[in-house]
């Protein structure tokens, strides 16, 4: 299990530079810090098909409730499976089952993830 930081908007994950896409600056300092955090937990890539579940902690408000403006899930699942690709698993097409869901929020928000092999 990896405890994640609240990740980037996927809207804001590529630009386009010179005709080109590239992973933006907010981007590639996310990953850095998701790849920091895999690292720490002591975690092992995966060789062959790879099952993830995200557990997404929206961020808390003062009173402990979660806040009304956060992320798609949807979009928390492209940025976390990008975020690993390459260090989780050689590839994200690896990745056979993926299982997402709104968790309880927590002061900066963050994400769970737990990996393993299908």
């Amino acid at each position: 299990m990896i405890l994640l930081p609240y990740p980037v908007s996927a809207n804001r994950y590529w630009r386009t530079f010179r005709n080109r896409t590239v992973r933006s600056a907010e981007a590639t300092k996310y990953r850095k810090e998701a790849q920091l955090a895999f690292l720490l937990a002591g975690s092992k890539k995966i060789d062959g098909p790879v099952r993830v579940a995200i557990k997404f902690h929206p961020r808390a408000n003062k009173d402990g409730g979660a806040s009304k403006s956060r992320l798609d899930i949807d979009n928390v699942i492209k940025v976390t499976l990008d975020a690993l690709n390459g260090l989780a698993y050689d590839d994200d097409k690896q990745v056979v089952a993926v299982s997402a869901e709104l968790s309880t929020p927590i002061p900066c928000g963050g994400l769970t993830v737990t990996m393993e092999a299908a």
